[in-house]
Formats: C-alpha cells, structure tokens, sequence
C-alpha cells in the first residue's frame, strides 16, 4: 500500500513531506561531493577513512530520503528497508572508527598550539637556512676555485700562499693543498728568487695596473719536481679583513688549445669536484628505477663502492625504520605534486651506527608532468644535530633557571617601549601574565603601572641606562601595582642588553625582587631607632652606654645634667673615676658577677663625684649586651638621680627615731601614774565593797577600774608595736608545722574551750624571725577563734604556693567574716570591728601588719559576712630558705 494512504492524501501534508525529502537529500549528496572535493585536495589528511566513512554515511541518509518519496506513490517498503540497513551499517561502522580515533583526533593541535609549532619550525628553519648557505656558500666558493680553468693564486703581504686552486698544484705538479703556507719563492727559479720579494713589497705598497707585475706577462716558474714552466700571471691587490692579498691568475702558455682535450680535462674536473665534496651526489630514473651513486654517496649508505653495486634498494635500507614511512611520504608527495624534497632522517652510515642525513633532491618532468630524472644530494649533519641538541638542552636548562630563579626578569625594548621577555617569578611577583602585559602596554602604557611619586626617578633611572654603554648595572627602589590593586616595593637591577646598528642601546635587561616585608621592616627599625633615640635622649634618668672597661661610650643629655659633664667630657673617662670610692668596690664586684652571667642585672644605690666636687645619691640599674656568641658587648647604665629621696629618707628616718622614742618614753611614762591610779581604784573599791547603798556609786567605781585596766592593755600593745618598728630580726629556716606544734601549746587551753581545728595543708619551710612570726600567728589564730560562728566549729587552714620570687602563705578560717569594704582599715592601730561583746584593743593585726613588713613582705585580707576570712601572707624569697 503507498504511503500516501497514511497521508489520506492530504496535499499540504504530502508535499510538505515530499519538498522536504527533496531538499534534505540534495544536501546529503551534495555533502559528499564537498568532502570529496577536500580530502583530493588536502593530501596531508591523516584521518581520511573517517571522511570516507562520513561521505558513505550522509550518501546513503540521502538515499533513504529519495525512496522515503517513492513509497508515497509505491509501496516498495522492502527496499526502503534495505536502504536503512545500508544505512544503519555504514553508521556503526562511522561511529565504531571515530570512537577508536577519538584519542588521535582530541590530540589534533589546537591552532595556537599549531601556530607556535609553526613559528618555531620557522625559526629553526631559518636558522638552519643559515648554516646552510654558510656551509653553502663555503662549498660554492670551493667549487668554484676548482672549476676555474686557469690556475687561482693568494699570496698574503709575507709572502705566504693561502689561496691555491687544483689548476694551479696540477699546473706546478704539487698534491692538494701541498702549497698552503709555504713561502712563494718556492714556486720561483733560484735567479728569481733573489730580487723577486723586493718587486713584490713595492707593488703591496703601490697596487696600481699599470705596475709591470701586475700586466700580463709570461713569467718562468719552478715546479715541485724542479722542472721549468712557462705561465702568463695577471695581478691585483685587494684588503680582505683589513689585511692586504695579492690575488695572481695563472694559466700554462705551453697547453694545446685542443676541444677534446679540455672536455676530457672538464670531465676530470667535474670528477674531483665530486670526489672531494663532503657530501654524496646522486641520480635516479623514476622509470627504470636505475640510480647512480657518487663514492661519497655509497660511503654514507655503509657501502664499499669498489665491491657493491649501486641500487636503489641500498638507500631504502638505509633508512631508520621510524622515519622511513615519513621520508618516503616525503618523496611520494614530491613526486606526485612537485612538493619541495628536503628530508632529515636518521640513516645507518658507514660506522654501522645511525646517523642524522639530510637529502635534498629534483626532479624532471616530462610535458606531462610525469617524473622522470630525480638527482639529489645527501648530506651527514649528525654534527649539526648534536649542536642543535646541546643548544635545545642548554635553552631548556637556561629557561629553567630563568623560571626558578628567585627574583623577577624581564626584557625591555627601547625602541618599541614593550617588555618582550618575563620568567615566571614575575608574574608570580606582580601577578601578571605575559599576555596581561601585551594588552596593557597595547591599551596604556607601562608606567601607567608605577607609583605616581615614582615615575620621574624611573624615567631617569632608563635615560641613564641608555646612554650607558659599559653594561654597568643600576639599582633602583620603586612601587608596582600588581594586578589585585595594592602596591608593591621592588628593588630592581637593570644593565643593557643588547645594541642595535648605530651602537645605541636597544634593550635592557632587568632583574627586581618583592622587598615589601622589608620595607615595611626598614621602616619599622627607622621607627624603633628614632623612639630608641627619642627615649634615650628625652628620658627623665640618666641613660649610657658603658665600655666593659669602664669608659662612658654614649650618655644621654640627662645623665650629664645629673653629673654636670658635658657629653665630650663625659666620654674622656670612665665611671671608675666619678664612683664615690666608698662604693667602687661594690660596684666592681657586681660587674664582675654579671660579666660571669651570675645574673642579669643588678641594682644598688651609690654615690657619684659630680663636676663641681658635689656627692650626689644615685639608684644604678645596670645589665649587659652580649653579642651572638653570649660574649659581653658593652653594659646599660641607667641612673636615678635619688639625693632628694635619701635627703628625705634621712629625715624620715630621724623623724621615726624621735617618734619612736617619744612614743616609748610617753608610754613608759604613764605607766607609773596609771599603776597607781590602778591601785587606788582597787583598792577603793575593796574598801567600799558592801558598804555603798548607792548602785550608780558602784557602777562608776566599776567602770573606773575597767577603765585603767583597758588603759593598761592599750599602752602595752602601743608599747609592742614601737618595740616591733624598731626591732632587729634573728631571721632563721623553721618548718610550719613547728611553728604551729609551738603554737597548739601556747593556746592549747583556747584550743581546747572552742574546739578549733588547725589544718596544715602540705607542710613547708620559712624563712623568719621565729619569735615574731609566732606573734603573728597568734594573733591571727585568735582572732579565727574569737570571731567564729556560733553554730560551726571553728576551722582555721594553712596553705601555701612557691614561685621563684615570693612565698605566698593563706591563712583561712569559717568564721563570721566582716563586709570587704573594711579590708583596708582593720589593718589601722585601735580599729575594731566586733563590738564590745568581744575583747580586744584593735592592735593585733596591726602589729602582724608591722612584723611581715619588717621581713619585707605584705599582708592581705579577704572576707565576706558569714563566708569566713582569708589572710594572705607573702614573703620573698631568700637563699636559705
């Protein structure tokens, strides 16, 4: 049933259909044709099956479209079957070989990586041309001198032959290159000899034509055998590398002029050319397949010549087997389209080992473009490729170093105003690339990317780079932008580089490092140095720098101020001669166990001569400076002008004695007037007792008699507190827990009444007036027990810490505590807290007060309203302890 049953016949539906089927299988035969059209043209294709395949592919899509019409009409869904089938084939087959070359194709290079191969095969190619055309040029001018038919002569201003063609050693009978360096007058007769350098240094002096020895003539010569020979000669002198050469044609007058001859002769020539060319000459038939090889060829192909008959199969041998396929593709492409033939391969030479050969060739063509004739040379350029070697791994090592280096290079063209060069340490320092560069300097310009501030000294730092032709390097400080926006500090190293024609400087190659940390640390040290001499200078004490001799090496204004010197008088002499001598001894034994690392400074107070003869009191902090080696550099001396001080000191001291003694004397004093008032008062109220109706009486006598006994108390206490001011202590290691054995005895009876507790921690030992420090226990103790809580046991704790400086001793309990806010007043002569219910004066702690700052030390307190008490005790550390 046609296919346009299912249409229903529909027109606008059939020809839609029909058009379409139309079109797109015009396309899908025209697609073939143009890859057809590509691949005859792009004979390099390596993939070519793949575009078969491709052709097929879209070929037969556009056939199934054709029959996709002819079923509208024809029910031939038969064939239209197999047509798919060829179809869906030729697909997977499509599909299979472009999934197996997937690989090979993503490897295809992209066109930048293809224009950078180019540009290098350039470049290699061009240098290579180079060599070439020297080597060239060297072998033409060669074989030019052999084909000359007369014979070529050079003769340097000594007399020396340099220059000597085949012409002429076979017209004088000497072997090749026999003459090079040998005077000339071994060419002359003995008579010639004689007079002949005298014609020849006058005609060097006066090179003009007309000179008789530079006309033709017909001159007499001598041959290496000792024959005679007649020759014509014609001379001319030229400078060749600011050096004189007289250049001499010389032909034999004696040749016959004889056509077969000078063919023969020709022929020979021609020969000796070929024999004595390093490279190998051949020719090949392309129909008969007929080559003919030059000995040198056969040489390069390992053969011998005189034993081995030449063949071109001989070459096809030659060939490594991995670059045979690429020489011979070569040689097909040159033969089928004309391409150029130059091929490098490596070939197995006569040593048996593989060589790299280069063959060059071409070829006639007949009026049909057919190859007939293929001639060519083969050349061994295994040196050239080791040379190519060498320099490929030096480059590669020198753009090694260049990338891994440490700092910054760049290369700078003057003329263009372009960086041309960046390793890769510059971009890694300014955070751009080569191409970033290129666009920047293309949009701006590079300064755009200095420091404002910095761009005149950059402009003159490049001006002087260019008139600076002895290569010197010069540095330079300056800031870069780099590429994220903040500003970086770069100490860079520039010199030219290269020159161009007229001598001036092209290029300039730079080198910079990041010293941004170092900035920023420079300036800090430039900051440190001038609050060091800030401090130094403006400090209120005295400041030096001391010698370990003794001799004032530095000293700040205040220290002269203090001494009276001037600052150049001051440095004249040393502290030796200044120290009261009273004190020097001291002082010297303090330097001496400093310098032996006994400690690390030391403090004293001593007394200095001052200029105008007045002693003066000064506090001495000094400690020393030792270099890397911990050797002792010099000493720090900061003095303390402190006269005012002791002046004070001596008068409060004095103060203190007078009070002191004022205090005990009024004290003792009233000791005699209160006893008696005392006894009177109890022995009154003896007399009285039972006989006094009045109770106000009573109470009042009562009162008087508390009264004086309180007074008692006091006075004794105030007498205890002078005493402890003034006391010298016996200071001596004791263990705690001996003091408190001796202090469970003392109070064992109020111990005992309120249940106290006494805890010791972790026992330890003090150093301490054992007496005194017993008074301060007891006096603490007590109180604990007197101010405990009525529901509680009393607890009293001892605990203790150690540090290298001090001794910290706590003294806890679980009594009723007081309001912190006191803390600073309970340690006051006469102040209480408790209220009357509880005896006592109010000097008890501050007399423990008095006793722990005669031992150098301090006492706290802590407390809260029914939490308990804490005194702290801290003592400092000594020795013994």
């Amino acid at each position: 049933m046609p296919h346009g049953h299912c249409y229903l016949w529909h027109p606008a539906i059939l020809w839609t259909n029909v058009i379409s089927d139309l079109l797109i299988a015009s396309a899908y035969f025209s697609i073939p044709i143009a890859l057809f059209i590509f691949v005859r043209k792009r004979v390099d294709l390596k993939f070519k099956r793949i575009f078969v395949l491709f052709a097929l592919f879209i070929l037969c899509c556009g056939i199934t479209h054709l029959f996709g019409i002819y079923t509208i009409w024809h029910g031939s869904y038969g064939l239209h079957g197999i047509a798919k089938a060829i179809t869906a084939i030729v697909s997977v087959i499509t599909a299979f070989v472009l999934f197996k070359n997937i690989n090979t194709l993503i490897a295809i290079p992209s066109p930048k990586q293809l224009e950078q191969a180019i540009s290098k095969a350039e470049h290699e190619k061009s240098r290579r041309s180079q060599l070439e055309q020297a080597q060239k040029a060297e072998a033409i001018f060669k074989f030019s001198l052999e084909l000359q038919p007369a014979g070529l002569l050079v003769v340097d201003a000594n007399h020396i032959i340099r220059v000597a063609n085949k012409a002429f050693e076979q017209l004088f009978k000497y072997d090749t290159d026999e003459l090079i360096g040998k005077p000339l007058h071994c060419l002359l007769l003995d008579e010639q000899a004689k007079f002949h350098h005298v014609l020849t240094d006058s005609y060097f002096k006066k090179p003009i034509q007309g000179h008789a020895m530079a006309q033709g003539r017909t001159v007499r010569g001598k041959t290496k055998n000792g024959d005679e020979i007649w020759v014509e000669i014609n001379l001319s002198v030229h400078n060749f590398e600011n050096e004189k050469h007289a250049f001499a044609s010389v032909n034999s007058v004696s040749t016959p002029n004889n056509e077969h001859n000078f063919v023969f002769e020709k022929s020979n020539r021609l020969q000796r050319v070929i024999d004595a060319t390093e490279d190998g000459i051949w020719e090949w038939n392309v129909q008969t397949n007929d080559v003919w090889y030059s000995n040198r060829s056969m040489r390069m192909l390992g053969y011998d010549p005189d034993v081995i008959k030449p063949d071109f199969s001989l070459w096809q041998a030659h060939v490594h087997p991995d670059d045979k396929a690429r020489v011979f593709e070569a040689l097909d492409r040159h033969l089928k389209y004309q391409e150029k033939y130059d091929v490098t391969y490596r070939g197995l030479s006569e040593n048996q080992q593989y060589q790299w050969i280069r063959t060059r060739g071409k070829t006639i063509y007949d009026t049909d473009n057919k190859p007939l004739l293929m001639s060519g040379t083969l050349t061994n350029i295994n040196q050239l490729k080791e040379l190519e070697l060498q320099f490929s791994q030096k480059s590669h090592f020198l753009k090694a170093v260049l990338n891994k280096s440490l700092c910054a290079i760049f290369i700078y063209n003057i003329h263009n105003q372009k960086i041309t060069f960046i390793n890769e340490q510059y971009s890694e320092i300014t955070g751009y690339s080569f191409e970033q560069l290129n666009q920047i300097q293309y949009q701006h310009h590079l300064f755009t990317l200095f420091h404002p501030d910095d761009q005149t000294k950059l402009s003159s730092h490049y001006n002087t780079l260019t008139v600076n032709k002895n290569k010197e390097a010069q540095g330079l400080e300056f800031r870069i932008k780099h590429a994220q926006g903040q500003w970086i500090w770069c100490l860079s190293k520039d010199s030219p580089y290269s020159f161009d024609e007229q001598g001036q400087v092209s290029e300039i190659i730079g080198t910079f490092f990041d010293v941004s940390e170092q900035k920023q640390q420079r300036d800090k040290i430039k900051a440190l140095a001038q609050d060091f001499y800030t401090t130094f200078e403006q400090a209120a004490v005295g400041i030096a720098h001391v010698g370990l001799d003794g001799t004032w090496l530095k000293a700040n204004r205040k220290l002269c101020e203090i001494l009276g010197y001037s600052h150049d008088e001051l440095l004249s002499f040393n502290f030796q001669n200044i120290t009261y001598p009273e004190d020097l001894n001291i002082d010297l034994e303090l330097v001496a166990q400093l310098l032996a690392d006994e400690f690390a400074q030391y403090s004293m107070e001593k007394r200095y001569i001052c200029k105008n003869g007045k002693i003066i009191w000064a506090f001495l902090t000094v400690s020393v400076v030792r270099d890397e080696y911990h050797n002792p550099s010099h000493f720090i001396s900061v003095v303390e002008d402190i006269s005012e001080r002791k002046a004070v000191e001596q008068a409060l001291a004095e103060s203190n004695l007078a009070l002191e003694k004022f205090a005990y004397s009024a004290s003792h004093d009233l000791q005699e007037p209160l006893r008696k008032i005392s006894a009177f008062s109890d022995s009154l109220s003896e007399r009285l007792k039972g006989k006094l109706d009045d109770e106000d009486a009573e109470y009042e006598l009562s009162r008087l008699t508390d009264a004086a006994s309180r007074m008692r108390g006091m006075i004794h206490s105030l007498l205890q507190l002078s005493r402890y001011s003034k006391h010298q202590l016996n200071k001596e290691p004791i263990r705690f827990s001996d003091l408190l054995a001796i202090i469970r005895e003392d109070l064992s009876e109020l111990i005992m009444e309120s249940d106290c507790n006494l805890i010791l921690e972790q026992d330890f030992t003090i150093y301490a007036d054992l007496n005194s420090f017993l008074q301060v226990l007891r006096n603490l103790i007590t109180n604990s027990i007197r101010y405990k809580q009525a529901e509680l046991q009393p607890i009293v704790k001892f605990s203790h810490e150690l540090s290298e400086q001090e001794l910290t001793i706590r003294v806890s309990d679980n009594g009723t505590g007081f309001d912190e806010k006191y803390a600073s007043e309970i340690f006051q002569p006469f102040k209480r807290l408790a209220s009357a219910k509880v005896k006592g004066y109010g000097m008890g702690l501050a007399i423990c007060k008095q006793i722990i700052k005669a031992h150098g030390g301090e006492i706290k307190v802590e407390s809260h309203c029914n939490q308990g008490t804490t005194f702290t005790v801290i003592l400092p550390i000594e020795e013994k302890i």
